[in-house]
């Protein structure tokens, strides 16, 4: 008998048995007759107390918990109800967390884990606090305690950020007794606390006040490239925001600090005379007080720009490229008149304007002896070059 024979007579015997293993009903199991033998008797219909059983089963599979489970889960989150009820944070804490192990992917366990971080929070254990509401949120994106978490985490990122303004440390110095702050890095980790409030909840009512702090918190340390940019992220990303008015004025500041002087990037210069200009536009009413330290911005700013034109031209004209100088002394008088570099700009002008455009060629001498009117042999003469070609016709 051949191999693909045997296996044709096989084939009826364990098919059945596969289907059983995997949980197949047998067309004749749910009452039809079998297709090759119409007169077999219908195997009977499973009872209740199978149906029950199956249905507990198929949970556990999907669900990973039966109603064992769930009653299990609720029995030790009404224990840690009764326990923190009584400030018994630990024992709470121990019970939250048993019942989240009893029924995964469930609401329950949802609040149990909320809970979790809550007794760390109660207890001032901020570090562990934070981990807690970070655990919730990376498994329930869209948990109904959204808004109390990021809450939370933005107060810790705040406690964090006065107790090193209070108390700088060096961020590699590790603590090893205090459970409200972390083991190193307060003020890194107040500010990664500020950038968690805003990727949890991106629109949610915290997430322009953690841009806010986080740019605060680097133009007071004089981190003012950092704090332009979280300045200029809070302005494009939430124009409604409350902060808007301080984050122009602040982010102006920033701007202006940045600038290291006529020999670097003037871009700083340029962007803060813009951000100026928008300023004076959006907030037409602002106080006085603020309206003659904007003005006093924009003419430092202005004063800058014509410092950066005025050393140029002074550079060029230190070289003996008059041309060059007379461009950027004109447009330091035409576009920053009301600066004092203007009236020293046109002096300047009127001392060089019959100065030659280009210096004076050097070491001609040496130029001389190599004489321009020589044949260049890889120019081709135009009588060298071949004719069209013309026939003629009869």
């Amino acid at each position: 008998m051949s191999p693909l024979e045997a296996t044709r007579r096989l084939r009826p015997v364990f098919l059945p048995l596969l289907l059983a293993l995997c949980g197949c009903a047998m067309p004749w199991a749910r009452g039809d007759k079998g297709p090759l033998d119409s007169s077999l008797p219908a195997v009977a219909e499973p009872s209740d107390e199978g149906r029950a059983g199956l249905s507990a089963g198929v949970k556990r599979a999907w669900f990973g918990a039966g109603e064992e489970g769930e009653q299990v889960a609720r029995a030790h989150f009404q224990a840690a109800e009764d326990a923190l009820r009584q400030k018994k944070y630990a024992a709470a804490r121990t019970r939250y967390e048993a019942a989240a192990a009893a029924l995964p992917n469930s609401p329950l366990q949802e609040d149990a884990l909320f809970m979790v971080a809550e007794t760390y929070f109660l207890e001032d254990k901020y570090p562990k606090a934070f981990t807690g509401y970070e655990e919730l949120l990376n498994k329930y994106k869209r948990s109904r305690h959204l808004d109390t978490a990021v809450k939370r985490q933005f107060a810790i990122g705040q406690y964090w950020e006065r107790r090193h303004q209070k108390d700088p440390e060096f961020f590699l110095r590790p603590n090893l007794t205090d459970e409200k702050r972390p083991l190193n890095d307060t003020l890194g980790r107040a500010r990664r606390a500020f950038t968690k409030v805003r990727l949890n909840h991106p629109t949610g009512p915290l997430a322009d006040d953690s841009l806010m702090a986080t740019a605060n918190s680097f133009f007071a340390r004089g981190k003012y490239d950092d704090a332009d940019y979280y300045y200029d992220l809070l302005r494009r990303e939430y124009p409604q925001s409350d902060h808007q008015y301080e984050a122009h004025l602040l982010g102006i500041q920033a701007k202006i600090r940045r600038y290291q002087g006529p020999d670097y990037d003037g871009m700083p210069l340029t962007e803060a005379k813009e951000l100026i200009e928008q300023t004076a536009r959006q907030f037409s009413r602002m106080p006085p007080d603020d309206r003659q330290r904007l003005d006093q911005m924009y003419a430092q700013v202005t004063t800058g720009l014509a410092q950066r034109d005025y050393e140029m031209a002074r550079f060029y004209e230190r070289k003996g490229y008059f041309k060059a100088a007379k461009f950027y002394y004109q447009r330091v008088v035409e576009d920053y008149a009301r600066t004092p570099l203007a009236e020293e700009a046109n002096q300047r002008l009127a001392e060089i304007r019959d100065k030659p455009s280009m210096p004076a060629p050097r070491l001609t001498w040496l130029s001389n002896l190599f004489p321009e009117d020589e044949e260049d042999l890889l120019i081709i003469p135009p009588s060298a070059t071949p004719r069209t070609a013309t026939l003629d016709l009869p």
